[in-house]
């Protein structure tokens, strides 16, 4: 019986130990300094129209025209999927209500995926939605087939929510 109680007892602390250090990483480790549009990069005013899911929508963006852009290293849950309605009216709860929305190509990333959807960073009022996403839990990091420019910054708030 005393094996049981102090196993118990050792237990019990672990939890509350961790659960400590998860109280305290939350407020002691902060995300890095948000970012901005970089000066050297093509960008666009765009117009939102409606939206697909969390991480696609359509624009009407400067001379392109009308375009479905797919949201540039994220990932939200398809239509089939737990979170999927929520991630959907978050992202379009958001565009809705923007004063100005900037689409932004990243250089280190093709122009167009293999769907003709623009590949871009989305700048809501000087946020970036990737970002905004990925806090809120409406996203992960996806789709990383280079290092572009904004990912180290979407890690740092990935690492801070999970």
């Amino acid at each position: 019986m005393k094996t049981y109680r102090k196993i118990s007892y050792i237990l019990t602390i672990i939890v509350a130990i961790v659960a400590f250090y998860v109280s305290i990483r939350r407020i002691l480790i902060k995300p890095e300094t948000p970012v901005s549009p970089r000066d050297d990069t093509i960008k666009y005013q765009a117009y939102y129209q409606y939206n697909f899911d969390g991480d696609t929508a359509v624009f009407y963006v400067g001379e392109l025209d009308k375009q479905t852009v797919r949201f540039l290293a994220v990932d939200s849950p398809e239509i089939d999927q737990e979170g999927y309605e929520e991630a959907k009216r978050y992202t379009d709860t958001i565009l809705r209500n923007a004063f100005r929305i900037t689409i932004e190509l990243d250089p280190y990333s093709p122009q167009y995926d293999k769907y003709d959807r623009l590949l871009a960073w989305i700048w809501v009022d000087d946020e970036l939605l990737q970002a905004k996403l990925i806090s809120s839990g409406n996203a992960k990091i996806s789709y990383l087939f280079n290092k572009y420019l904004y990912t180290d910054y979407l890690f740092s708030l990935q690492n801070v929510t999970q």
